[in-house]
């Protein structure tokens, strides 16, 4: 990592609705914008599991114009480490079809793990496709990072107070690292894997005071040095038309 100060990213994961219409509108109100991992295929629907909406295809769009980063989760939210190679590469592809005829112009450089689960050949395969791919595990990111499993701190309610943010924040800026929140709602309650608005503008309001640069996954990439290897999204489209 090359970059002059320290980072901080807020990402979210799944996205339900709650995500879009608050934790959009409060980065928003910063000035700041947010990468938001989706998988198209559960756009719309009520999530099996926590029961909240997920945002539909009209939302999907809104957050690619209003100048949010979109990151791949597969299509299906299917786990990793479930998939051969076939399959991930299929899962990808239908994933880039749907957002790309949402959003034309959509750069999908960057991936996360659904529930954070990984095999060696898969992380491999996506990062040949991939810029990053950003899993579940804890910690700051500093010095060399691996860009296939970049390194996460959970924002959630029942986990994260306020003296835990201002700890993290210092931490971050005492090591000149780039510091990667994730959540997936952003509710009054949350869930158990969600956040309040309240803690999340608070934890904007830490990394301002604390001077630090507020960036998405693909801007804070390029703050730390990284360039994609020359071919890099090519050979993505490549694999793109022969799978199809």
């Amino acid at each position: 990592m090359r970059n002059p100060m320290p980072l901080v990213s807020f990402t979210f994961d799944d996205v339900p609705e709650s995500a879009y219409m608050n934790g959009a509108s409060i980065l928003e109100q910063y000035d700041l914008r947010g990468t938001f991992y989706i998988a198209a295929g559960r756009g719309g629907t009520i999530d099996p599991d926590t029961h909240w909406p997920v945002i539909d295809r009209n939302q999907i769009r809104a957050l690619c114009n209003r100048g949010h980063e979109i990151g791949c989760h597969t299509y299906s939210h299917a786990r990793v480490d479930y998939l051969d190679h076939r399959g991930m590469e299929e899962e990808c592809r239908r994933n880039a079809e749907v957002l790309r005829e949402l959003c034309p112009d959509i750069q999908l450089t960057n991936f996360c793990y659904p529930v954070g689960q990984v095999s060696l050949p898969r992380k491999l395969q996506l990062l040949k496709r991939f810029d990053s791919c950003r899993g579940c595990f804890e910690g700051i990111n500093a010095g060399t990072v691996d860009l296939g499993l970049l390194s996460v701190i959970e924002l959630y309610e029942r986990k994260v107070t306020f003296g835990d943010l201002r700890h993290l924040i210092r931490a971050t800026h005492d090591c000149n690292g780039w510091l990667i929140l994730y959540t997936h709602d952003v509710a009054e309650p949350p869930s158990s894997i969600g956040c309040s608005p309240r803690l999340l503008r608070a934890a904007i309001e830490a990394a301002q005071e604390a001077e630090m640069q507020c960036l998405t996954i693909r801007e804070a990439l390029t703050a730390i040095g990284y360039s994609p290897a020359k071919g890099h999204a090519d050979a993505a489209v490549r694999v793109d038309e022969r799978a199809a």
